[in-house]
């Protein structure tokens, strides 16, 4: 018998081109549509999110050990690429002679990942490890070069405005939000609101709403199984009460993609 999970995997194995309901907008977790056969933040998982008609992909960013940008979201390359060594130990040149399993290909450049979304999709930044403002800004280069159409967003809070010299919007919380808001700060082109689906509240989209900035809940798997929640359950009422509410903008692994139909 064919289980919740496996069942959600076979429906999703297809391309759901124009599925998506209208007037949502999609962003698609840890670098695009990921499956048994895409890794994470890889070429091939990127390319299926735009063939669905996500609106942004998410994806994190690492510095190699001679300051290249690649995408790979653990600390150490052994889930995808078998190597017991963090990202930041390998020169880029070491990077490129690795092989994924599945996939069969290197880690993916950051300027390689603008390329492959030209002018077609958004990105949601979300980086790891130390950055400094002159390699955050190396990436927005490559951005604009790429003509990766806007808004661009950055994940890790306000501390990320100033490395970006504000052309991106960075994420926030209930709690910096009302702060910033209490400082004056023009919220509606610095911020948007991000919460989980599970804990983002009516009084959190009224803030939002009354300062124009955009509420995105973020809809993963690895959460619902941290809180003991059944992952798909727990995501289906969620996603019930935030679509009633009227929320339009998700941060979701590709699994959960029937929710939003």
């Amino acid at each position: 018998m064919i289980d919740r999970r496996q069942f959600t995997t076979m429906l999703i194995g297809a391309p759901l081109t124009g599925a998506i309901a209208p007037g949502l907008r999609l962003i698609a977790h840890r670098g695009g549509v990921v499956d048994e056969t895409r890794p994470e933040n890889s070429a091939a998982a990127v390319e299926e999110a735009m063939a669905r008609g996500y609106w942004m992909v998410e994806v994190d960013v690492r510095q190699s050990r001679d300051g290249e940008p690649v995408l790979y979201h653990d600390e150490m390359l052994t889930r995808y690429f078998g190597q017991p060594r963090p990202v930041e130990e390998l020169t880029w040149a070491e990077l490129r002679q690795l092989r994924s399993t599945p996939g069969g290909k290197p880690p993916l450049h950051f300027e390689q990942l603008c390329e492959l979304c030209g002018n077609k999709m958004r990105l949601m930044l979300d980086l790891k490890g130390r950055w400094e403002a002159p390699s955050c800004q190396r990436l927005w280069r490559y951005i604009e070069q790429a003509k990766v159409p806007g808004p661009t967003w950055a994940l890790g809070g306000p501390r990320m405005w100033p490395l970006f010299d504000g052309k991106v919007m960075v994420s926030t919380n209930r709690k910096t939000l009302a702060a910033a808001v209490a400082a004056g700060e023009p919220v509606a082109a610095r911020y948007f609101l991000f919460e989980l689906g599970s804990e983002l509240t009516s009084t959190d989209l009224e803030l939002a709403g009354e300062h124009r900035v955009t509420p995105v809940a973020g809809i993963n798997i690895f959460r619902y199984t941290l809180a003991k929640r059944d992952e798909w359950e727990g995501a289906k009422q969620d996603v019930g009460r935030l679509r009633q509410m009227g929320v339009t903008h998700y941060q979701i692994d590709s699994w959960y993609e029937p929710l939003f139909a």
